[in-house]
């Protein structure tokens, strides 16, 4: 059974190719984004919504 789950690794691995965990620097632009946009939303439109309900 061992010699079954290290082909099916070694199988594996062949369609991995990862040389780094680092984020892209574009993703990281995403998020930042999309937090400037959620405080925007926040401050645009949340907050003088709720002022209706309290």
């Amino acid at each position: 059974m061992a010699n079954s789950t290290e082909t099916e690794a070694k199988q594996d691995s062949r369609f991995h190719t990862y040389t780094t965990h680092r984020i892209p620097w574009y993703i990281r632009v995403m998020w930042g984004c999309f937090y400037i946009g959620m405080i925007w939303y926040i401050v645009k439109y949340a907050i003088p919504m709720a002022k209706n309900y309290f």
